[in-house]
């Protein structure tokens, strides 16, 4: 996506950079971990200088480790340190338009039946264990769906790990001086990592940018709860089982690594998950203002968009082009008469508030959930100095460590680097959270038409006289949509949820009322209701009386030219005012029964299967037709087919 700029966007240029609290924890995580991989680097040099090249590679793996967090961190925070709002940010609520283009976008019509309704469509939670969190957390259900979504993974995996570390705990006495301590400790290794990436893997199941599948919540859902049953069990069998199954190994117990990731993770999951139900967005309002009202005009009502584009253009936000997201204009191309319909949607542009923005850290700490995710991110750091401090201590210690106590430290280490970056990540998402505010609006319009030739001007003794074309417009329902909205979203480029929507019913009249007004002052001479129809019949008959002086001496020229063309017109008339011709079918559309004829001078007819008479005239037949004039053009009747198809 590019980045508009425009000297006068001072709101958007100036947009405070909503992860400057976060950037300062990753830039002290990024520098704690360098310190710590640089110090184990040291560690690992002085094995390689005495030839100890095992403990070496071992050591430098460790180093790696820490320095691998410390430029993930670094490059997260270099990525971010500078934010940009520009003209496009954010997403609209559906597919946009181009400019001057007709249809209508991908998922308009959801967003047309949200304001129709007055209501916003939120999924219903399915499983066990959801029932359970939202009958706990009863505003979760109209929260955004990323929120619900993130509520949702961290719901299941805090009691996943906290059934996870009370299980550790339990076969850490139970099993504690047995023969199979070791055995038992090093099972919780695999299923305490297991539990803390269950969030990341469900990710792809339940989509934090659009309504989580009802049936993957669902099975989502369950599977946590008999994940849950199943660690009981376990805790409850194993001391039996165990001994049975697996024989006694002489293994080190291994109880540190995954209770501390335990501990870690649990303790960044429950921070995380009051932050975010400590900053639930509620749908407070769902109203809409509607003002419907009949129009009648002189014109195809195609004529209302150039009103309505006026309108919208007065709209514009900060002079920002507004959001087109369906366009459809009535047309009344099919006949003389019948019915029309034809709608309009467009979202001024979206303008971010200060509701969620703090400028300082005392202004941040007076609010809880900033409070919250300042302590996740602490949190994180402090994790992240711990895993440093542990990996440069005991990797100068590795040549007089035993090989199992020095795997304690790697896995004890690692556990700690993994809740570095579940902290940073999951507080990632409320950081990004920015609030918008815009308006919707939405103009549809419906009826029937008449199309028919009117003359202007005298018909018994006039000179001067016009005709033209009327499409009549006569008792058309007209309705005006507007909702002023609060919409929010999780990062610039995600996707937007609205939150509220407030009416504006004085928006909605003024805008129906100036189309109505259009409408009405539409010229037509055949019923001279508004100013420029009185203008243009008083031009009309000041021309007549002009013409009417100005061509009484050649009225008589005229008679006695008309004396002598008297018998050749009669002859004409005698005829028929048509002209039989030659010409072969250029086209011919079965469905719909219509085609053109193109003579032998190169001119195109247009003719309907009413009009053939005999033989079908098919797609290169040869035909003769009689030539006439109608209102739409050119047309061919009685046509005869003379020659086979081409």
């Amino acid at each position: 996506m590019s980045y508009e700029f425009n000297s006068a966007d001072s709101l958007l240029n100036d947009f405070p950079n909503p992860y400057r609290f976060q950037n300062i924890f990753l830039f002290v995580t990024a520098a704690v971990t360098m310190t710590g991989a640089i110090a184990v680097i040291l560690s690992a040099k002085a094995l390689f200088q005495e030839h100890n090249d095992k403990l070496a590679a071992v050591t430098l793996s460790l180093a790696m480790l820490l320095g691998g967090v410390s430029m993930k961190t670094l490059i997260k925070a270099l990525g971010q340190v500078r934010f940009w709002l520009g003209r496009r940010c954010p997403l609209g609520l559906c597919a946009e338009l181009p400019v001057k283009a007709c249809g209508v976008g991908a998922g308009t019509e959801d967003l047309l039946d949200t304001m129709r309704h007055r209501a916003l469509d939120f999924p219903e939670p399915k499983g066990a264990l959801n029932g359970v969190l939202y009958s706990l957390v009863k505003d979760l259900i109209t929260s955004p769906t990323p929120i619900q979504a993130a509520a949702v993974l961290h719901f299941h995996s805090i009691l996943q790990m906290a059934a996870l570390l009370v299980s550790l705990i339990v076969s850490f006495f139970v099993f504690s001086g047995t023969a199979h301590e070791g055995v038992a400790s090093w099972l919780y290794l695999p299923a305490s990592g297991l539990s803390l990436l269950s969030p990341f893997l469900q990710q792809s199941r339940l989509s934090m940018d659009a309504a989580p599948d009802a049936q993957a919540q669902a099975s989502t859902a369950n599977g946590a709860f008999w994940k849950l049953l199943g660690l009981v069990t376990f805790s409850i069998m194993a001391p039996v089982v165990i001994p049975r199954v697996l024989p006694a190994l002489s293994v080190p117990p291994l109880w540190i690594a995954p209770a501390l990731l335990l501990t870690g993770s649990l303790v960044a999951s429950i921070i995380f998950f009051c932050a975010l139900i400590a900053r639930l967005d509620r749908a407070s309002h769902t109203d809409v203002s509607c003002e419907q009202t009949t129009i009648a005009m002189n014109c195809a009502p195609a004529q209302l968009w150039t009103a309505i584009s006026r309108d919208f253009q007065a709209s514009w936000e900060r002079s920002i082009p507004n959001r087109a997201y369906a366009n459809i204009p009535p047309d009344v191309s099919e006949g003389e008469r019948g019915s029309f319909g034809g709608y309009i949607v467009e979202e001024t542009q979206p303008v971010p508030t200060s509701t969620t923005q703090y400028s300082t850290w005392g202004e941040a700490l007076q609010v809880t959930s900033a409070r919250l995710l300042l302590a996740l991110d602490a949190w994180g750091v402090v994790c992240a100095a711990s895993a440093s401090i542990i990996g440069a201590y005991y990797a100068s210690e590795f040549a007089s460590m035993e090989r199992m106590e020095i795997s304690r430290v790697l896995l004890v280490v690692i556990a700690l680097c993994m809740v570095v970056v579940l902290s940073h990540k999951t507080g990632h998402l409320l950081w990004s959270r920015m609030q918008f505010k815009s308006r919707l609006l939405w103009i549809e319009t419906s009826g029937t038409f008449q199309t028919s030739q009117i003359a202007i001007g005298n018909q018994f003794k006039g000179h001067t006289q016009s005709s033209s074309t009327l499409t009549r417009i006569e008792d058309a329902t007209l309705r005006v949509w507007v909702a002023d909205i609060v919409s929010v979203v999780f990062g610039k480029d995600g996707h937007r949820s609205i939150i509220a929507m407030a009416s504006a019913d004085g928006v909605a009249k003024s805008i129906a009322d100036r189309l109505k007004a259009f409408a009405a002052d539409q010229s037509s001479v055949a019923t001279p209701t508004s100013a420029r129809d009185l203008e243009r019949a008083q031009s009309i008959g000041v021309l007549d009386a002009a013409v009417r002086s100005a061509t009484a001496a050649a009225q008589v020229e005229e008679a006695q030219r008309a004396a002598l063309r008297s018998q050749p017109a009669t002859a004409q008339h005698l005829a028929g005012s048509s002209t039989r011709k030659a010409g072969k079918v250029k086209f011919f559309n079965v469905e719909k029964a219509f085609g053109f004829i193109r003579d032998r001078d190169g001119n195109d007819f247009f003719f309907n299967a009413n009009y053939v008479k005999g033989e079908a005239a098919m797609t290169g037949a040869e035909v003769e037709f009689e030539a006439a004039q109608s209102s739409r053009g050119p047309i061919a009747k009685n046509v005869h087919v003379v020659g086979a198809t081409v």
